[in-house]
């Protein structure tokens, strides 16, 4: 079972993120914000990590460029989400994120990105 770290500071999208994600079979470990977010990434060692752009403590720019830092854990796939448009996600994606799904996520499109990323 692939196991999948939501990190988003917002308990009503986390949990929307999550609830889809099981459904579709994956195992989910949630974060609040990227400091925490780091930290399991270390040591769950996710096979994709979803995440918000904007957040308290270390936001998702930060995630992803700690993830790329390390060697342990570097090649795992990110996807940002972000209702900031496509500004913070396209710079996002140059510090090393593969995906990007916009917010109000659609279940549907992100079930396709995570089965995409996740190959």
């Amino acid at each position: 079972m692939k196991k999948i770290l939501v990190v988003e500071d917002d308990e009503v999208e986390r949990e929307l993120v999550r609830l889809t994600l099981e459904r579709e079979g994956y195992r989910v470990v949630t974060a609040e914000d990227g400091a925490r977010g780091f930290e399991l990434a270390m040591s769950e060692r996710p096979d994709l990590i979803v995440t918000d752009v904007s957040m308290p403590e270390a936001d998702g720019v930060q995630l992803v460029r700690s993830v790329r830092a390390a060697p342990e854990i570097a090649p795992t796939p990110i996807l940002v989400t972000t209702g900031f448009g496509t500004g913070n996600a396209t710079y996002t994606l140059t510090q090393g994120a593969d995906a990007y799904e916009p917010k109000p996520l659609d279940p549907d499109a992100l079930r396709e990105t995570v089965r995409r990323l996740l190959g």
